[in-house]
């Protein structure tokens, strides 16, 4: 089943954009993580209305989830009485566009259910609910599933030597498939062995590579660039899409302060705070 905002259902199911309920929400959260052999989902249920979690409680009704992949051909319904639980896949099931579909489900029969927010017009009750009807159901959620999603998003950029640059200063090229930080063979070699260090490395995260990503972020921004076939901007798009940040919406600074996982945190424990590692 997908979610369709305009589905009429012929009994009062807790949804979005729907007032077959005049109050109470119905949310999942989904995170996927790649591991070396696998792929872990750890989904998370909010329900406020107490009716429903009481169904849940006695054991008629379910928390579910719809996982799909069209390019893999991969469905897998998976259910439980928890709020939060994790799940794991092969490394090849997920690939590519992945849809999320959440719902509670009735998995027994329940003959008499009552709920003061149910909206008037399906008249006083009680209500009959018998197994598979849907008591709740949140919009699908879409996420990307492809490892170079899942690695720091410094990932795709290159630093380049460039003879002709004096020290200080640096360039970033956008035209190739990985972003190109450009600098002089004096602050490559600087910035190399930096890496090693943790409080040096956090200071390029928090510098050069923060300012490389914010242009790269403010470029997809811009209506009148065209970076499409770039690997870059590809992985920066769906990166941003799976965190749910918008880039039409949120400015570059915050979209970037995320896709870096806010490395001011880095500068804080290896700088602020001198952590000796």
């Amino acid at each position: 089943m997908k979610f369709d905002k305009y589905k009429a259902f012929p009994y009062p199911v807790l949804r979005p954009e729907s007032d077959n309920y005049k109050d109470g929400e119905f949310q999942a959260t989904v995170e996927f993580v790649i591991a070396e052999n696998n792929i872990k989902a750890s989904i998370g249920y909010a329900l406020s209305a107490e009716e429903i979690t009481n169904e849940i409680t006695k054991g008629n009704a379910e928390y579910v989830c719809m996982i799909s992949c069209r390019d893999t051909y991969f469905q897998q319904v998976i259910s439980t009485s928890e709020r939060k639980m994790e799940a794991n896949f092969d490394i090849g099931a997920l690939r590519g566009e992945v849809r999320v579909n959440p719902y509670v489900v009735v998995m027994k029969d329940i003959p008499s259910f009552t709920a003061p927010d149910i909206n008037p017009e399906f008249g006083p009750g009680p209500f009959q609910f018998v197994v598979g009807d849907v008591l709740a159901q949140d919009e699908a959620q879409v996420f990307y599933i492809d490892r170079e999603l899942f690695k720091p998003i410094t990932s795709v950029f290159d630093l380049v030597k460039k003879d002709d640059l004096s020290d200080g200063i640096w360039t970033v090229g956008f035209q190739e498939d990985h972003i190109q930080i450009e600098v002089s063979p004096k602050m490559k070699e600087a910035i190399d062995a930096a890496r090693n260090n943790h409080k040096k490395r956090a200071i390029l995260t928090n510098s050069i590579y923060f300012a490389a990503a914010m242009q790269a972020v403010q470029k997809l921004k811009d209506p009148n660039e065209n970076f499409e076939g770039k690997k870059w901007a590809e992985v920066i798009r769906r990166q941003a899409h799976n965190k749910g940040l918008n880039l039409e919406s949120h400015d570059a600074y915050l979209i970037t302060e995320h896709l870096m996982q806010q490395p001011i945190k880095l500068l804080d424990a290896y700088v602020f705070k001198g952590v000796n590692q």
